[in-house]
């Protein structure tokens, strides 16, 4: 071989070896890192996506009623009867307000019941809430809730009444029992009755299988203030009602 091809090919493997080590190594992560990227921001949209969206009422009694994708998992609504609304309750077709004191009642008509752990005399603590039974002369009785919104002790006499509850004797005696009307709802209506005259209320709890009992709230602020209906959704009737005015 002459010494010109034998420097030839010294120097064009000189070439090559440095080609090589010009060029970057090989990258064995190339490409999987955009589509690690990707995947990521896929699951954070989701995850987003879920976030946004409420979680909704799983309650499946009430859906036969009203609509219950307005309600939250609790079975809270944003539905409110307003400040506006007030309270017109009729028991044995007289008139029944809340709040209202022992004198007015005794007035109508209605005394403290035997058996009542607390007397007009008896002391009730601040903010405390206290549950007794009224009676009248026809035997007919009536629970109520009396409180002291003061920051004192003061007699049970000096209290508010602030709720009222009637129970629903229609169908037991459907001759003689006792009649109630509260803004519309009577002994004998049946549920959809209820969300005819009051509206899709602002929560319900279902109690057992044959028990709940369908909250309205006059306004956001005081959920204690409001009607209370009380029902049995298998039998598509109303066991009690309460009204209630705190102040």
């Amino acid at each position: 071989m002459s010494i010109l091809k034998r420097v030839s090919i010294a120097v064009l493997s000189c070439l090559l070896m440095l080609s090589f080590v010009a060029c970057d190594p090989v990258d064995k992560e190339y490409g999987n890192e955009s589509e690690t990227e990707s995947v990521s921001d896929t699951v954070n949209e989701k995850v987003k996506e879920d976030e946004d969206v409420p979680i909704m009422s799983s309650d499946r009694v009430m859906s036969n009623f009203f609509d219950i994708s307005l309600f939250d998992e609790e079975n809270y609504s944003d539905i409110y009867l307003g400040k506006k609304f007030k309270i017109d309750a009729l028991f044995l077709g007289k008139e029944l307000k809340v709040p209202t004191t022992l004198e007015e009642m005794e007035s109508k008509g209605w005394v403290l019941a035997e058996g009542n752990e607390y007397d007009s005399n008896a002391l009730v603590f601040a903010y405390e809430t206290i549950n007794a039974v009224f009676v009248n002369s026809d035997g007919v009785t009536l629970k109520a809730q009396f409180y002291n919104s003061s920051r004192s002790s003061v007699k049970l006499s000096e209290c508010y009444i602030v709720k009222f509850r009637i129970e629903n004797d229609f169908y037991t005696d459907n001759i003689g029992y006792n009649s109630f009307n509260v803004n519309g709802i009577i002994n004998t209506m049946a549920v959809t009755d209820i969300i005819d005259n009051l509206g899709t209320p602002s929560h319900f709890y279902q109690v057992s299988e044959n028990a709940c009992y369908l909250d309205y709230f006059i306004t956001k602020k005081d959920r204690r203030n409001g009607i209370t209906v009380y029902i049995n959704p298998v039998d598509d009737l109303i066991t009690a009602v309460e009204f209630s005015y705190y102040k």
